[in-house]
């Protein structure tokens, strides 16, 4: 009996094998279906979708053969992977001197007819075969042979296809893995740098409370930059741990929501000065959204409404339309407004425009925009108003 010899690459095309993580897995349809159409088209009682290791011929599926796996030294597949650009083929097994000692022509099945098309990955490497076999000689017509090797390809596409399932779902796992890690960090890291930080505010206060009187201009001017650098600070580190939980608020289940309660919940949050007037319509209007989600979005675009307004008095209307895209929320102030220019670049992680305050983390517009298009919507701004700024934004039904 004749025994292959390995593959002059045989140690780089195991590695590869490996990467594909076939070997030993469950029969799958898709490659039963290319054995099963191999046997009809070649008309033979036998056909395998096989994987050569360094040891067996491990076989993924099968038309008309119980058996799982063979001795790579008995392997008439072994024989093919050595001749990767073509097909493999033998009329008469048992006139071959090569094979004509194998057991499996020997002994039952007494295999007389073998062809074989080799696996070859777009690197070149030949991990198995896709072969017919017969209990009787015979030759396969050139549109037979042509129709094997069409086979052969596909059952390489699935492999591939396979393979990237495979790498996607572990880059999935690892993904969640790293974002678990960056969440606990930013509990970690948001509640060690406030915790010192608000010891800093309260020593300030109680400075300006207690020594104010003996502290002169200066000193109480140092104060109140001391307390205000640690304020805004604070807001910074409670900005990056919304932003880096704003993509986990949306696997909250979703639920149907009255928009004008919703409306009155952030009202209540935001504490809205006594020169504010918040306005919106009261009526039946719902939506079938995350909850959490839109909540955060809605108290973001009111507290930047507010903070960014130089008026005597705050005007700020929320409206919301119903369309075949969806619900449609406006949020129009008559704010200190927005170029044309920077529309864009208002919705980008610590871009701030107005400075004036001092108090903007250029968070919260970033935070906004990421929630409304991870629950598959779109925002804008419209800068045309004689006064103030509009955020328009949809959220699907």
């Amino acid at each position: 009996m004749n025994i292959a010899a390995l593959p002059h690459n045989e140690q780089e095309r195991l590695k590869a094998l490996n990467d594909y993580y076939i070997l030993d897995t469950l029969p799958e349809t898709d490659f039963d279906d290319i054995t099963r159409l191999a046997s009809e088209i070649c008309h033979t009682p036998i056909s395998l979708v096989s994987i050569i290791d360094a040891r067996r011929q491990w076989i993924k599926s099968s038309t008309g053969f119980q058996v799982t796996e063979i001795a790579r030294d008995t392997a008439f597949c072994a024989h093919t992977i050595n001749h990767p650009n073509e097909i493999f083929v033998v009329n008469d097994l048992s006139a071959d001197e090569r094979f004509k000692w194998n057991p499996y022509v020997m002994e039952a099945p007494h295999v007389r007819f073998y062809a074989g098309v080799p696996l070859v990955t777009p690197e070149g490497y030949a991990l198995g075969t896709l072969s017919v076999w017969d209990n009787q000689p015979r030759t396969l017509t050139e549109e037979q042979i042509k129709t094997l090797q069409s086979l052969g390809r596909q059952v390489v596409t699935q492999l591939e296809l396979r393979k990237k399932i495979m790498q996607l779902d572990s880059n999935e796992a690892e993904l969640k893995r790293a974002y678990a890690d960056l969440e606990k960090f930013s509990v970690i890291a948001s509640h060690d740098l406030k915790s010192p930080l608000n010891n800093i505010i309260s020593i300030c206060h109680l400075l300006s409370s207690e020594y104010g009187t003996r502290l002169d201009t200066e000193g109480n001017e140092y104060v109140n930059y001391l307390n205000d650098a640690a304020t805004q600070l604070s807001g910074l580190v409670s900005g990056i741990l919304n932003y880096s939980r704003s993509s986990q608020l949306l696997t909250e289940d979703k639920e149907h929501i009255n928009i004008a309660e919703l409306i009155e919940e952030v009202k209540t949050l935001i504490n809205a000065p006594d020169n504010a007037t918040i306005s919106y319509r009261k009526d039946d209007t719902t939506i079938f959204t995350s909850r959490i989600a839109l909540k955060q979005i809605l108290l973001n675009l009111l507290q930047n409404a507010i903070k960014h307004n130089d008026k005597p008095h705050i005007n700020i209307d929320v409206d919301f339309t119903e369309s075949t895209k969806g619900l449609t929320f406006t949020v129009r102030d008559n704010g200190i407004g927005i170029a044309e220019g920077d529309t864009e670049k208002i919705f980008e992680l610590f871009e701030t425009l107005h400075h004036k305050n001092g108090d903007s983390t250029g968070i919260g517009l970033s935070v906004v925009k990421r929630l409304v298009e991870k629950l598959g919507g779109a925002i804008s701004v419209d800068t045309s108003l004689p006064v103030g700024t509009a955020f328009i934004f949809t959220i699907p039904q």
